[in-house]
């Protein structure tokens, strides 16, 4: 009778543990998501915090002190994004993989955009995370807590940003700050952060400190590939020489008559 107690106890101290352990390991995962909401530094220090657990969903990196989800080319649009190991749940939500683009252009600036891919609706993720004040930004994308960084202002910070419109860029000497809700496909959504515009270094390392290991990665890649053409082209202008030369040696060369002379008539 005593072991029959004490083997009831045990199991439900075992079942106590385990059900504790899950419903910490989901107020930790929540925070992180939380955390990413804010479109700031916040979330990669959550992920530092907590990398031995949320590196059990996906690979982390740690460079130069700051810890983030790794994907091949942030640059390449087949190669942006990473699939979780396993889903995170989030408040009723799925959170299946994670996203990370760098877009540069010309005349309208550089973009920055970082966020979750979710196995959710539309329907379901703004009910869910119905605290942010979604606008509809287009037909098939929403848009919150948009903000505008003017560098020439006296006092730069960032403020609200109501005029935050489709089809027009930040304007020069600005940066934008948003959160997206755009769809991927018929049964994805992903929930993207933005930073874009006349983006400075210094401004966007703030909030996206691990593009600072990003970008020294991408220069370092950059300064290989240019190292890498000029031998190239130093090899080419060595071989057409060579070429040159020898073509010139065959012309300068005399050419013996090899036919016998005939006989004169």
């Amino acid at each position: 009778m005593i072991i029959k107690k004490l083997t009831v106890l045990v199991c439900s101290s075992l079942v106590s543990c385990m059900v504790f352990a899950q419903n910490n390991e989901v107020n930790i995962t929540d925070k992180v998501v939380d955390s990413f909401l804010t479109c700031d530094n916040h979330f990669f220090e959550k992920l530092a915090e907590n990398k031995q657990l949320i590196s059990q969903y996906v690979d982390l990196i740690t460079t130069d002190n700051v810890t983030y989800i790794p994907v091949e080319s942030i640059h390449q649009q087949n190669k942006d994004k990473v699939n979780f190991k396993k889903p995170i749940k989030y408040h009723g939500l799925t959170i299946t993989g994670y996203q990370n683009i760098y877009i540069s252009t010309n005349l309208s600036g550089q973009y920055y955009y970082w966020g979750f891919i979710f196995d959710n609706s539309q329907d379901e993720i703004i009910n869910t995370l119905n605290k942010l004040k979604w606008l509809k930004y287009n037909e098939t994308v929403y848009i919150a807590n948009s903000k505008i960084y003017d560098l020439n202002a006296k006092q730069s910070n960032w403020q609200d940003n109501p005029y935050s419109i489709d089809n027009v860029v930040p304007k020069l000497g600005t940066i934008e700050k948003s959160l997206y809700l755009e769809n991927v496909s018929n049964k994805q959504n992903r929930v993207l952060c933005s930073i874009q515009g006349d983006v400075k270094k210094d401004i966007l390392y703030k909030d996206r400190p691990d593009m600072k290991p990003l970008d020294e990665q991408m220069d370092k890649e950059r300064q290989e590939k240019i190292k890498a053409y000029k031998l190239k082209k130093q090899k080419e202008k060595e071989q057409k020489e060579a070429q040159e030369k020898q073509s010139h040696t065959q012309q300068d060369k005399p050419i013996e008559n090899s036919e016998k002379e005939g006989d004169k008539i």
